[in-house]
């Protein structure tokens, strides 16, 4: 068995820059189009479909990606009130409506980090950790982009990735690092972690910390225990 020498792998927070810096050049394509797409006024989900399928088909081309595409903000298309041009899993499959699990309700994703945050600040971001109880029930970390005509915010543009993925992406670099090292997120709670102590979501004492390095411009952090 060949042991890759820790000095060849890349710092732990440009593993996740450098990731997520990925998916943002795909989903700011993405939003560019969109912006096209409604420049003129409201559209119908069939056309909204028709336009994201092949740009979300090329971000799911990297099997590290679990969904991505297009969801509407209120009253933004023409014939639906709320819409999801969204391909997930692993067949890819088309999840235009989205139901609460277990009754079948229509699921306001409105008042969800990955959608609030961009319709607030008009920036992009990522949201998560969090369980997707809509399409996976399982921990996922969510980059949404603002899609924005006349400074309105009509949606967003975005895509999944898997904490499970995001771990074996870094999980070398973080042992390298040492014991405990933890990515957290913006609010300090626990994305992937070197120490089997510290859970997912779970909060991190980030003020305590011997250091706190920075991944590029996301609200993420390396966070290494005093």
């Amino acid at each position: 068995m060949t042991v890759q020498a820790t000095h060849d792998l890349e710092p732990p927070a440009a593993v996740v820059a450098t990731y997520f810096s990925d998916v943002f050049a795909h989903l700011d394509a993405m939003r560019a189009a969109m912006e096209a797409l409604f420049a003129n006024g409201p559209v119908s989900a069939a056309e909204v479909s028709d336009a994201v399928a092949p740009m979300a088909a090329r971000t799911l081309a990297d099997p590290r990606r679990m969904g991505a595409g297009f969801v509407a903000a209120r009253r933004a298309l023409s014939d639906k009130a709320l819409y999801l041009a969204w391909w997930q899993g692993e067949n890819r499959q088309l999840l235009a409506e989205a139901e609460a699990p277990d009754s079948g309700d229509a699921l306001d994703y409105t008042r969800h980090e990955w959608f609030r945050v961009p319709e607030r600040t008009h920036r992009p971001h990522v949201a998560g950790p969090y369980v997707d109880y809509v399409c996976t029930d399982e921990y996922v970390l969510t980059a949404t982009v603002p899609v924005l005509v006349d400074d309105q915010m009509v949606g967003v543009v975005g895509a999944d990735t898997l904490v499970e993925t995001l771990e074996l992406m870094v999980l070398p670099s973080l042992r390298a690092v040492g014991e405990g090292a933890t990515v957290v997120n913006g609010a300090g709670r626990a994305v992937v972690s070197q120490s089997p102590r510290i859970a997912t979501g779970s909060r991190v004492d980030v003020a305590r910390s011997r250091e706190a390095l920075g991944c590029g411009d996301l609200e993420f952090a390396v966070v290494i225990p005093a």
